[in-house]
Order: structure tokens, then sequence, then C-alpha cells
């Protein structure tokens, strides 16, 4: 169990290139393999499709996914989670315009998406992590972010963790504060601990400067 009050940064491994990012699963180079030729096609239409794109990485449960793409049928909503069962659990549930798949958001945004083709971006109490290797705030990814997002897009971010939302503030240095989206139709668990146990919440939202 984290100790989130007493939590600070590890340090994160250099990245070899734009598009060779290590991390879960295998990194960037998952999708390269045969075995996941499904998974990549998946990938790639659902991306393809019109209408406007968010991406929620780390979508636990699926409490704000799931309700998020049934209370705006308009949208795609595309989940990645690295926990097997979570995704398995996910997917029998998700509607037409919902796509979760078990992949690493570092991946995805590296070299998985085209430029300016998302709209919104959740990262909702993201688990501080212990190893380096699977630290998501790095400089490195939030450059990927400012590329996959079209003009006026937007990264919202969530947490409780006091060092974590310094490391958040100190990513998005060169971003402008947006405005906050409405809260989510459903709550996710940890949202829920929080409010039942009164903790503090850093709520920001981000869009890159013109």
């Amino acid at each position: 169990m984290v100790d989130r009050d007493a939590w600070t940064p590890p340090e994160a491994p250099e990245r070899a290139s734009r598009r060779r990012v290590p991390g879960a699963m295998g990194g960037s180079l998952l999708l390269e393999q045969p075995a996941h030729a499904e998974q990549k096609a998946r990938l790639v239409e659902f991306v393809g499709r019109e209408g406007p794109l968010a991406v929620e990485v780390g979508f636990d449960h699926g409490n704000v996914l799931l309700s998020q793409a049934r209370a705006h049928p308009a949208w795609r909503w595309l989940g990645v989670e690295i926990r097997r069962r979570r995704v398995a659990a996910v997917q029998p549930h998700c509607p037409d315009n919902c796509l979760a798949e078990r992949l690493d958001a570092r991946t995805l945004f590296s070299s998985r998406l085209l430029d300016g083709r998302v709209d919104r971006v959740d990262v909702w109490f993201a688990t501080p992590p212990l190893d380096g290797r699977h630290l998501l705030w790095t400089p490195g990814f939030v450059a990927d972010l400012a590329r996959a997002l079209r003009p006026g897009g937007v990264v919202n971010t969530a947490t409780d963790v006091p060092a974590l939302a310094d490391l958040i503030d100190a990513c998005f240095a060169g971003w402008s504060p947006a405005g906050l989206p409405p809260a989510t139709p459903e709550p996710s668990r940890r949202e829920r601990v929080c409010r039942r146990d009164g903790l503090s919440v850093w709520r920001r939202a981000w869009t890159p400067r013109g």
C-alpha cells in the first residue's frame, strides 16, 4: 500500500526516442508484435471514426468511462488500463461509442494516435508508483499529449496525492489552465473514498498554449 502523503516521485528511465518508450507490457513495441495485430486494428478503426474523441487513462473499474460513454453518445470514449482483470470486466459493457483496451497510455500517446486527433484526455486519481518505470507524469508524456490534442483540446487531472499534484503542475508549466469539466456522471471508486474520508483533492485542467 502506497503512503500517499509521504510519496515522492521516483526517477523515470530515459526514453530511447519519441516512439520508443519503456513501460508496462513491453512498452511502445507491444502493438508491433503479430499476436497483437487484432488489437492494433481495433484501435486504429475506433480512433479513425468521425466525431470527438476522449481518452481516459487508467480507467480502473470503468465507472467513469462507461457512464461518460452512455451520457455523451456523440463522443467516442477510449479507455486504457494495464490490469487485465479490470479490462476484461469492463469490455462486455462498452456501448458502440466506447472502447476499453489493455494498453499502457505511454504506448498509446507515443506512437498510436495521429497528431491533433484527440479532444480530451482524463487522468483521474492515478495510483502513485514506487518504480520509476511506471511513472506516467514525465515531460516526454506531456509532450506526447500536446501532439495528440486538437487545437483547444484539454487534459483533465485529479489526484489526492500532494507530491503528485506538484509533479503534475510542474509538467504542465508551459500550458495554460482550462476550465474544469462538469462532474462525471458516475464517480470513480477512489473519488468516493476521498469524499467519504474528507481527503483533499487537487483538480486541474490544461490546454496547450497556442
